[in-house]
C-alpha cells in the first residue's frame, strides 16, 4: 500500500467522524432550548441577557415542556418555588476581639449584658422574577436580615428576659424585622419561620452568670419563705389579738356595769341617808358586821383569865338529800 493512499484513507476517516462531532454538536445546541420543568419550580427565559415577555405570566413558565432558542441565544433558569429552603444565621461579630469575648458574635442587650444568639431560618421564593434578576447572593441577604433583626430587638430586651421567659416574644420580634426587612429589599422570597437555635452567654462569662442565677434563685427562695412564715404568724398574731381585744372589751363591760351598779346603790343610799341618817348608819353597820361574823367563823373565849380569839370557818352547808336519796339510802 503506498503512503499516499494511507494517507488519503486516514484524513477521510477524520474529516467523516469531525463531520459526525459537529453534527452532533449542532443538534445538541439546536435541542439545548427544549427543557422539561419539573413539578415544584418555574422557569424564566432570558434572551441576550433581557427576560423574554412583557407580563408576569409571560415571563414565568410553570411546570411542563418549555421550548426556547438554543443555549447561546436563550438561558432558561429554573427556579425551585415550592421548595423550603432553611439555612443558619449567627449574630454578626463585631470584627474585633475585646480581650474577654472572643471572636464568636455576639449581642448587647437592653441592660448592657452580651449574649450569643443563633437561629434557623426556613424561607420559600415568592416571586420567581425577583429571585432570578434582583440579587445575587440571597442567603447572604437573608444572613443580614435575621441577624440585624436580632441585634435590634435584643437592645430593648434585658438579658434574663431574653434567656428565660420572653424567648417566644424575642422570635416573634425578629420574624416582623426580618420581613419588613425582605420586603424593603424585595428580592423576591418570604421568610416562613425562624427558630432559635440558641441563646446563652459567652463561654467567657458563663460562669459568673450561673452564679448570679444561683443567687437570684437563692433570694427567691428565701423570698418565698418569709411570705410563708409571714402568712403563717400574722393571721396567728391577729386573732390573739383579737381574743385579747375581745377579752378587754367583755372586762371593760362587766367593771363599767359593776360600776354602775354600785353608782346606783350609792345614790340609792344617799337619798336614804339624807332622810334618815341614824337608821342607815345602824342598817349599814349591822349589815357589816354581819358580814364579817360571816367570813370569820366564830369566836371562843376560854376561862383561864386570858381571853383568846379562836378564829373557826363557818361549818360547810350539808348538801340537801331529796326523798328519793333517803329512801334509797334507807333500803340500803
Amino acid at each position: 500500500m503506498k503512503k499516499g493512499s494511507l494517507f488519503t484513507d486516514v484524513l477521510q476517516a477524520a474529516t467523516k467522524y469531525f463531520g459526525i462531532l459537529i453534527a452532533v454538536v449542532v443538534i445538541g445546541i439546536l435541542c439545548s432550548g427544549i427543557r422539561i420543568i419539573q413539578s415544584g419550580n418555574q422557569a424564566i427565559i432570558l434572551r441576550m441577557g433581557k427576560i423574554v415577555g412583557d407580563t408576569y405570566e409571560e415571563q414565568v413558565h410553570g411546570p411542563g415542556l418549555l421550548l426556547a432558542f438554543p443555549y447561546i441565544i436563550d438561558e432558561v433558569i429554573v427556579i425551585p418555588t415550592d421548595q423550603v429552603f432553611q439555612q443558619n444565621v449567627i449574630v454578626h461579630d463585631s470584627g474585633e476581639s475585646t480581650g474577654r469575648t472572643s471572636k464568636t458574635g455576639y449581642v448587647m442587650t437592653g441592660d448592657n449584658n452580651i449574649a450569643v444568639i443563633s437561629a434557623s431560618v426556613k424561607y420559600t421564593v415568592s416571586d420567581p422574577v425577583k429571585y432570578a434578576l434582583r440579587a445575587k447572593d440571597i442567603p447572604a441577604i437573608i444572613d443580614a436580615s435575621v441577624s440585624s433583626a436580632m441585634v435590634r430587638e435584643a437592645a430593648a430586651m434585658k438579658v434574663d428576659s431574653l434567656l428565660t421567659d420572653q424567648k417566644d416574644a424575642f422570635t416573634q420580634a425578629i420574624f416582623r424585622r426580618a420581613s419588613q426587612k425582605l420586603e424593603a429589599v424585595d428580592v423576591g422570597v418570604a421568610l416562613r419561620s425562624i427558630e432559635l437555635t440558641k441563646v446563652a452567654m459567652p463561654e467567657e462569662v458563663r460562669g459568673i452568670y450561673d452564679q448570679v442565677n444561683a443567687a437570684s434563685v437563692q433570694v427567691s427562695t428565701m423570698l418565698s419563705t418569709a411570705r410563708q412564715y409571714r402568712e403563717k404568724v400574722l393571721p396567728a398574731a391577729q386573732a390573739d389579738a383579737d381574743t385579747t381585744v375581745a377579752q378587754a372589751d367583755s372586762t371593760y363591760s362587766q367593771r363599767i356595769a359593776a360600776a354602775n351598779q354600785d353608782l346606783a346603790e350609792f345614790w340609792g343610799v344617799l337619798e336614804e341617808y339624807e332622810s334618815d341618817p341614824a337608821g342607815v348608819k345602824a342598817r349599814i353597820y349591822s349589815q357589816k358586821v354581819s358580814q364579817i361574823f360571816e367570813k370569820i367563823g366564830s369566836v371562843r373565849v376560854v376561862s383561864d383569865g386570858d381571853t383568846n380569839l379562836f378564829l373557826t370557818p363557818p361549818a360547810p352547808k350539808q348538801p340537801e338529800i331529796s326523798t328519793s336519796q333517803e329512801a334509797a339510802h334507807g333500803e340500803s
